[in-house]
């Protein structure tokens, strides 16, 4: 008897285990479903509640794990995501290999999104060793397929274009050992939008080809939402091929718009708010493009009807910037102003979410965040331009497409460090109606069609708009970047630069008696000085006027400086480092800089070995420092993981630094010297990044270069800077403009390449 109740026992335990591993499945699929349909939030909280019944070391536990990190993946916050995973790389080979794949396929796709190539490949390549080694076909074509996209991004590199093709092709090789239709569809989509990317003739019919193939597994399925969203793809596609290829123009817009009905049709067998929202303003855009603005107009309002029963932001936020465009076009300029401020007020939720789902980095603000403020400035530039510049109109106007590009300056900031609370201590610094006496704040906007500069001056506001395309603009701006720190011709495009923005306001600037240019540049311009700018009378515009760069001026904090009892804290790195595949090259005169500066200020040195994060942790808290010196190799990218300073054996990172000044006893660092340091070759983001480096830090004013300089010229002018602030008791505008002149006067350093990278970032008094 008691033999029986104990079978009967097992088999009810291994019923109930049946039972509760069929019911684990079901909430796995439910919860993936979630993601796939863009539910992250409702996937986050069922996660939640069904990790409370499983064990932490079980495998359906680690299931919901992966899960909760492609949730969050989704919604951007990848370190969160990574730091949920990497506890279990120590006992992940004792998960079955289905669990194993997911978790490397999951977990390589993190860390592509962080821009790291080599660790992202390196588990996806583990996924697919596993996936292949037990003959798992569905997962070897996942694994495929995030290979593809992790070397899609990299499309500039042509070994990685050739990757990514390979990858994709192999996958769709794969993907016919079983039959799973939207899968196959997408990964033939993702293969077409590679050969959309490398944009010729050959490509666009290998790219027509794969369609067609995806359309062939999209027909074999049922009407729902994500098929929908395949053929949403697929009409994207076929859009841009109208834009790449004007001879096939009509024939793809045509084709475009024949998908859209076809999913019209689906919509109202489905009936899903989120298709319809959708799909109403892919075709909005579209009449854009052709031109039919009341159309578009009528139908992108369609689609915000849908959005707003979703709930969906992002699409309320395309929406009403696409209607905004619109009705600027159809010229209903009040309306314009009021979808584009709506835009931007749904935008800011949601902005680091729309940086952060883009695989590259790479123009993801200016291609998807930053016009709507430009555009929306350029109407306010517009309105005040027809009024007369003693109105108060022409202020107001004036005033809010100044107030315009503030917002876009912390906005960008923000993304460049990934930190939403760079630009919070706005209310200790500069404001629009500061008074500045014989100042001209200068703000140079890339208008896309042609740039412009909004000035503060002392007598109020003045506009220009210059005279040249700013695509143009832009192609010289690159050549002088390109040029000058190699000892090349700048000569004409420098003088070009003086004509189109100096000669039109000279006169106004000597009529106020300006000294001090204070410029926050945009776009290309960021990239250049605007000391090198060279008059007809063959001199630089340094040798007239003071110069200091700021992001914003929100962003600018004065004070007066310590020139009483100052206290440095001056490091440097004089060996060559290597990291990785980066090499840094000693800078043997940085221990002579150094000691040349301690002549002047007094203050604790730290040099090579002794320059560590620890060490400065352990210094910076115990005492009063008014300035922190670091003579060291530096980069600033356009990404956190492409920002940081050579320290020895490591590198300080800006978040790293932000916290160490955050510990000293002064309440902010009179003058932060990123001294050798230099920016990514013609990325404005990380020009831009350099000049919110004090921002970022805590510094009121920092001194930093553009470009590399040879570390002779640099000594001079760090030390003669040195002597002319806390000296001659110079402001810190004058000090550097009197540092650079002493190098511009002698024959061998006149060109720019030697003096002009120098920097004078926010407080410049």
């Amino acid at each position: 008897m008691k033999r029986i109740i104990s079978y009967i026992y097992i088999i009810s335990f291994i019923c109930l285990n049946v039972v509760f591993a069929q019911a684990s499945q079901n909430s796995f699929k439910s919860i993936d479903q979630m993601i796939i349909h863009c539910q992250y939030e409702q996937a986050i909280l069922l996660i939640n509640q069904f990790q409370k019944e499983a064990h932490p070391r079980s495998k359906n536990y680690l299931q919901l794990q992966i899960l909760r990190s492609n949730a969050l993946k989704a919604l951007g916050r990848y370190r969160q995501a990574i730091d949920l995973l990497i506890p279990y790389i120590p006992m992940i080979n004792k998960y079955p290999p289905e669990i194993k794949v997911r978790f490397y396929n999951t977990l390589g796709a993190l860390y592509a999104y962080l821009s790291q190539v080599t660790n992202s490949s390196l588990y996806l390549q583990k996924a697919l060793k596993i996936a292949r080694k037990y003959g798992h076909a569905l997962l070897s074509c996942e694994t495929l397929n995030e290979i593809g996209l992790l070397y899609s991004v990299h499309l500039d590199k042509s070994h990685y274009y050739q990757s990514a093709i390979d990858a994709f092709q192999k996958a769709v090789h794969c993907s016919r050992q079983f039959a799973e239709n939207y899968f196959q569809a997408q990964i033939l989509i993702n293969l077409a939008k590679v050969y959309v990317k490398k944009n010729a003739q050959h490509h666009t019919m290998q790219c027509i080809q794969s369609l067609k193939d995806a359309r062939k597994f999209i027909s074999n399925l049922p009407d729902t939402f994500r098929k929908g969203c395949l053929l949403l793809d697929i009409a994207s596609l076929y859009v841009m091929f109208a834009k790449n290829t004007k001879q096939e123009r009509p024939a793809w817009i045509h084709q475009a718009h024949r998908i859209y009905i076809e999913i019209e049709k689906i919509y109202h067998t489905v009936h899903d708010s989120r298709l319809a929202s959708r799909l109403y303003f892919q075709m909005g855009a579209l009449y854009e493009r052709t031109k039919q603005f009341d159309e578009a107009i009528t139908i992108t309002h369609k689609s915000t009807f849908f959005a707003q029963q979703t709930k969906n932001v992002y699409e309320l936020y395309q929406n009403n910037w696409q209607l905004g465009r619109l009705y600027r076009k159809s010229e209903k300029i009040q309306k314009a102003i009021n979808h584009y401020n709506r835009a931007i007020q749904e935008l800011s939720p949601i902005r680091k979410q729309i940086y952060h789902s883009n695989l590259t980095k790479q123009n993801v603000f200016n291609q998807s965040i930053k016009p709507v403020y430009l555009e929306l400035s350029e109407i306010y530039f517009t309105l005040a331009s027809a009024k007369n510049n003693a109105s108060e109109k022409y202020n107001y106007y004036m005033k809010k497409a100044w107030f315009t590009m503030d917002e876009v300056k912390s906005a960008e900031l923000e993304d460049i460090f990934d930190d939403p609370c760079v630009t919070y201590q706005k209310e200790i610094n500069l404001q629009l109606e500061s008074n500045l006496a014989a100042v001209a704040v200068i703000y140079f906007i890339p208008f896309p069609e042609k740039p412009a500069l909004i000035m503060r001056m002392p007598n109020g506001f003045k506009h220009l708009r210059i005279e040249i395309e700013t695509e143009e603009f832009n192609k010289m701006i690159y050549r002088l970047r390109k040029e000058i720190p190699d000892w090349g011709i700048f000569e004409e495009d420098a003088a070009t630069l003086y004509e189109l923005i100096i000669s039109p306001i000279y006169n106004e600037l000597k009529k106020q008696e300006i000294k001090t240019l204070v410029v926050a540049s945009d776009g290309a311009m960021r990239l250049i000085p605007f000391s090198i700018f060279f008059s007809p009378n063959e001199q630089f515009l340094i040798e007239e006027f003071e110069i200091v760069t700021i992001p914003a001026l929100h962003l600018t904090r004065l004070g007066k400086t310590n020139r009483n009892t100052p206290y440095g804290l001056f490091c440097g790195i004089t060996q060559a480092h290597t990291f990785g595949k980066l090499k840094f090259e000693a800078l043997p005169r940085i221990s002579k800089e150094v000691e040349t500066i301690k002549n002047i200020v007094p203050g604790d040195i730290f040099m090579d070995e002794e320059f560590t994060e620890s060490n400065l942790k352990s210094t910076i808290s115990d005492k009063k420092y008014s300035i922190v010196h670091l003579a060291t190799h530096g980069e600033f990218g356009s990404v956190p993981e492409k920002t940081f300073l050579v320290a020895h054996k490591s590198q300080l990172t800006m978040n790293s630094l932000e916290k160490l000044i955050k510990q000293s006893q002064s309440s902010a660092i009179d003058l932060l010297i990123l001294s050798a340091c230099q920016t990514a070759i013609g990325d404005e983001r990380a020009a831009f990044g350099l000049a919110g480096g004090a921002v970022k830090a805590g510094a009121k004013c920092a001194v930093a270069t553009l470009w590399s300089v040879d570390d002779y010229a640099s000594q001079k002018i760090i030390s003669e800077f040195y002597r002319n602030v806390y000296k001659k008791k110079y402001s810190k505008a004058k000090a550097m403009q009197q540092a650079q002149l002493t190098l511009i006067e002698k024959v061998q350093f006149w060109h720019p390449a030697v003096w002009s990278a120098f920097l004078v970032i926010g407080n410049w008094y």
